[in-house]
């Protein structure tokens, strides 16, 4: 891990239903392999693998504190192209810092991660409930498959998908709104309607109120590492994805 600072914290979002975005860290460790936003090597000017690298942001709870001086709202996306609660968040809880300075703000606040580490923070999102409503705070987990296994080949940074819906269960149980998002929907895992539904059942017995699915989208850097990835350990899914891939089109209109 590197540390780095920043000018800014809040940044507006392009994303649909957010106003805003903070992302305490640039890059993540979660080295998930079909990540989309790999781009941002080039933005970061880092020549390093996607997942290999992560700085984290070390002003950015105290730059937020300032930005949030003169009064602000509508609804912050918690992060866009990190994970607010990858490893580097265990020691420099960044995350933490900034969900500290948005209570009581007046905004409200949506985490979006695949980490379980998310439920060492249900004091503070707690909190928001309690003074701007229940709708101000929402946590949203990420999940592509039910298998450990299978996610540790594709996700081998991230926690696996049991601790995350173990952890779905203690914040559904604090009382936070919660979501699973099916993301991305990959070929050969998650493709069909049996596949979706076993996903959807498992995240509300853990209590998710909403379940949404997002097909991959074939760039192709993501697709041949997740085919690299795949082959070794389970080469029907990479051919799978290999197929899929020479008709993106058609695989997307199976979601609709």
């Amino acid at each position: 891990m590197e540390e780095r600072t920043c000018s800014s914290a809040l940044n507006r979002s392009g994303i649909p239903g957010m106003d805003w975005c903070v992302n305490p860290y640039v890059g993540c460790m979660h080295s998930c392999v079909y990540c989309y936003a790999s781009f941002m090597e080039k933005f970061a000017g880092r020549r390093e693998q996607w997942g290999s690298w992560v700085e984290a942001r070390t002003n950015i709870a105290d730059v937020l504190a300032h930005e949030l001086r003169r009064p602000r709202s509508g609804k912050v996306m918690l992060s866009s192209v990190t994970d607010a609660y990858q490893p580097a968040e265990n020691t420099t809880k960044l995350t933490r810092a900034c969900l500290c300075r948005l209570a009581g703000s007046g905004m409200s606040v949506s985490i979006l991660t695949k980490s379980d580490l998310v439920v060492r923070d249900i004091d503070i999102l707690t909190s928001f409930g309690g003074l701007l409503g229940d709708t101000s705070v929402k946590v949203g987990i990420s999940i592509t498959t039910l298998s450990d296994e299978l996610a540790a080949v594709i996700e081998p940074g991230a926690p696996s998908p049991s601790r995350r819906l173990a952890a779905l269960r203690e914040l559904s149980k604090a009382g936070i709104p919660t979501w699973v998002f099916i993301a991305p929907a990959l070929p050969g895992i998650a493709d069909n309607r049996d596949a979706i539904a076993a996903i959807e059942h498992e995240a509300r017995r853990a209590g998710a109120s909403e379940v949404e699915v997002d097909p991959l989208n074939f760039y192709p850097v993501p697709v041949r590492r997740l085919v690299d990835a795949l082959t070794p350990t389970a080469p029907a899914i990479a051919d799978a994805v290999k197929s899929a891939s020479r008709n993106p089109r058609k695989w997307a209109e199976r979601f609709h």
